[in-house]
Parts: structure tokens; C-alpha cells; sequence
């Protein structure tokens, strides 16, 4: 999928795990015509800007997606890949150099739309007889909606959290998978059973990360922007719902990678070092590919305050709107979320944003994939105003202090609210 994922702290950024996706349209221009433009003409090379992959298998599908393209329509396809992405392009853009079509994180959407950047896909889609917009997940394809309701993405692929556990360990522990919490006041009990049982087991790895707990943050009714996309992570709804976990933290029942001495909790999780833990779709091929002989498994979260609640990453292919080649940019567009999608999903190992592709994958019924399916219908996208980045950092800064108990969460979030949007002041000034 891309840089969401295992720093998704960040974006959908560190990415393992998603899919390109295929075009729509059946190559002879009628169905894909944009709008006005002359899509007849072939002599074209398109620039599509991207971040690395994870993995060598996602950059095989992605280059096999392009040439599938350019057999297809005779338009070439020449790649930008970019090493820091956000700063590399928004140069570029702001140089009259950008690429036709290129990555959108999800989060960075409201920010680039705002800036007039990216062409409005709703003429393309709707001149597009077989593109058929119910076909998305309705949570991926309405994050990539501007705050003028307009279209500036299509989702190629997107990654939800999952509730990862040890076979092996839970087994050790006189538990099963049909043991584990189903709502999230059953997990400290649960944990604390696994603490007695395995004590030199730590019962949980987590991530200190606002990417991971917007959804439990706002699950009480409380908002981390205000309406202006200002800070408000001192609602006090906000922390009424965050301090169940500083009371997890404090009682030793979940620790962060870096408390246990890894980098992220993929490697804490895969070295048996937790029994559960909670975390993206990116981990599955992690644990594939480094940890072989481990036993595991994945559910969905447990339920919170009554409703089922995850977080999902997700990317689109946006469109510049100073690109000349607009009709040929929704081409591919199209073929990459349409045509193109299966393969790339399957090659790639990755979530394809399109049900019908899922379908056919058998992704629902996949034990492992499926929990992630499942969330995509409900979980609330990884974006909140122009200011995500800033308010992120300031979380993550203080969010350590307060599980330590250096500070009380009311003080955490008081100041990371204050520095927040203070640093969001200058930015504006």
C-alpha cells in the first residue's frame, strides 16, 4: 500500500501491504473520456509520482499494472518514485513539476485539495458508465472527498487495524482464540489473566501513536480538531475515553516496541514477546516473511462503548490539476482502480478498495484478511483538516510522558494541545 502503514503515525505511510488497483474502461475512449479532452491521441507519456515500496512484490505489480496500461492504450508510463514524499512533491507541485497522477495519502487530502493541487475527479466519473462507485468500500472512497463534496482520489488500496494473537502463548496460558475479549471491557481482565498466567510474557504490545487511538480518542463523543481543524486534544471527552489506557499501561497489562526493545510491534509480536497485539494489515506479511515457524492469528477489535470501531489507511491516485494530459491521467487512473486491481492485489499481497475484487479474491472468507475486510465497512479514515501532521507529533511527544506518569493525560494533552496550535498559528502566519 505504502508509507502509512507501519509508521502510520505518519501516513499511510510505511506501507506493506496494499494493492494497485485497475481501470475501469475498455481501452477504446468512449467510457473513459474525461472531460473535453481529445483521448484519441497516443503520442503521451504520463509521470506517476510514488513512494517505495515495502516490498519487491508490490514494485513487480506496480510495474506490470503500468505496462499492462501502455499494451493497452499505447500511453507510456514514465515513474517518479520519491525518498520524502510529502516534501519532494508538494516542491515539485509548487515548481510546475509534479507528476499527472500521483499518490494522496488519505490524511493529506483535505490539506492538498484545500490548495487547489488536484483536479476534481466527478465529470470523469461520472462520463464512466462501468465505474460503478458502490463497488468501493463507502468509508475509503468518501475519505478522498474535499470539504466542497468533490472527488480528488479514486483508493487503490487501504490497510484497517487488526487484534493479533499467539496461538502458541495463548495455549501456555490454558486459553484459546475463542477466549479473547469481545468488547473492550472485557480486555483488562483478560489481560490480567494473561499476566498471572505467563508473567514473563508481556499480555500486550501496543503503539503509542495518534494513528492508532483517534478512534478510541473519539469514541466518547469527543473530537481531537475543533471545526477549524485546530487542536482539541484536552476535550475532556478525549480524555475520558484515552485514560482507560494509561490505566492498562500503569497496571503493566500493554507496553509500547520501545519499552520492550524493538523498533515497532511487529518484531516484539513475531519474537514472542506479546501475546496480542493490535495493529495494521501490514503486519501479516511482516510475520510471513521473518517469522515463519509463529503460530498466530487475527480478529477484529473488540467492541467499544457498543459499536463495532477501527481506523483505516488508505491511498488514492489523485490527479494534478495542472497536468496537460487530463483525459490520459484518467485513463490510467481508471485502469489502475478497475482493470488492474486484481492482479496487483494478489501479487502485492494487499487489501483491493474494490468489493467485487475482494469477492473474487475470496478475501472474505480468508481467515487471516477477512477481520480487515470487515472493518473497511466502518472504520473511520486516518484524516482530520490541514493541521493532522502538526497535532500528530505533538500527541506522540506527550502521550510517553503521561503513560509513564510524569504527568497526568489532562497535562499531556493540555500541552500538546497548546503547542499544537501554536506551531499551527505560525504556520498559517
Amino acid at each position: 500500500m505504502s508509507k502509512i502503514f507501519k509508521c502510520v503515525g505518519v501516513s499511510l505511510l510505511a506501507v506493506g501491504l496494499l494493492f494497485s488497483l485497475v481501470g475501469c474502461g475498455n481501452g477504446k475512449g468512449d467510457k473513459t473520456k474525461g472531460s473535453g479532452d481529445d483521448t484519441g491521441k497516443r503520442d503521451v507519456t504520463l509521470t506517476v509520482g510514488f513512494w517505495k515500496g515495502d516490498s519487491t512484490s508490490e514494485d513487480s505489480a506496480r510495474k506490470k499494472a503500468f505496462e499492462g496500461f501502455t499494451k493497452k492504450t499505447g500511453i507510456k508510463v514514465q515513474e517518479k518514485v520519491y525518498n520524502d514524499y510529502d516534501t519532494q512533491l508538494m516542491t515539485d507541485l509548487v515548481g510546475g513539476t509534479a507528476p499527472d497522477v500521483f499518490y494522496v495519502d488519505v490524511s493529506n487530502l483535505p490539506s492538498l485539495s484545500s490548495q487547489g493541487v488536484l483536479e476534481p475527479l466527478n465529470d470523469y466519473i461520472d462520463k464512466q458508465s462501468d465505474f460503478d462507485q458502490a463497488d468501493f468500500y463507502e468509508p475509503i472512497f468518501n475519505g478522498f472527498k474535499g470539504a466542497d463534496d468533490k472527488q480528488y482520489g479514486v483508493p487503490k488500496d487501504y490497510s484497517t487495524l487488526g487484534f493479533y494473537y499467539n496461538e502458541d502463548l495463548l495455549k501456555k496460558a490454558g486459553l484459546s482464540s475463542a477466549d479473547l475479549p469481545k468488547d473492550f471491557d472485557s480486555l483488562e481482565p483478560f489481560l490480567t489473566t494473561l499476566k498471572e498466567k505467563l508473567p514473563d510474557i508481556q499480555p500486550m504490545v501496543f503503539s503509542a501513536l495518534l494513528a492508532r487511538q483517534m478512534y478510541i480518542a473519539e469514541s466518547d463523543g469527543g473530537k481531537i480538531t475543533k471545526e477549524d481543524g485546530t487542536a482539541n486534544l484536552n476535550d475532556p471527552k478525549v480524555i475520558k475515553a484515552l485514560q482507560p489506557l494509561l490505566d492498562l499501561y500503569d497496571k503493566g497489562l500493554i507496553r509500547t516496541p520501545e519499552d520492550l526493545g524493538d523498533g515497532w510491534a511487529g518484531d516484539t509480536f513475531g519474537r514472542g514477546g506479546a501475546v496480542l497485539s493490535d495493529e495494521g494489515a501490514w503486519m501479516v506479511s511482516h510475520l510471513n516473511t521473518n517469522f515463519p515457524a509463529l503460530k498466530w492469528g487475527v480478529t477484529e477489535l473488540p467492541i467499544l462503548n457498543g459499536e463495532h470501531r477501527n481506523m483505516v489507511f488508505t491511498v488514492s491516485y489523485s490527479m494534478n490539476s495542472a497536468s496537460k494530459n487530463k483525459a490520459e491521467s484518467w485513463e490510467l487512473i481508471s485502469h489502475l482502480t478497475h482493470d488492474a486491481m486484481k492482479d496487483y492485489a494478489s501479487e502485492a499481497s494487499v487489501l483491493p478498495s474494490r468489493k467485487s475484487v475482494a469477492e473474487e479474491l475470496k478475501i472474505d472468507t480468508d481467515k487471516i484478511m477477512s477481520p480487515f475486510a470487515k472493518a473497511a465497512d466502518y472504520a473511520t479514515p486516518w484524516q482530520d483538516g490541514n493541521y493532522l501532521t502538526i497535532i500528530t507529533s505533538r500527541y506522540e511527544n506527550m502521550i510517553p510522558s503521561a503513560l509513564k506518569g510524569e504527568m497526568s493525560l489532562e497535562e499531556a494533552m493540555k500541552e500538546a494541545t497548546t503547542s499544537a496550535n501554536q506551531d499551527i498559528e505560525n504556520q498559517v502566519k
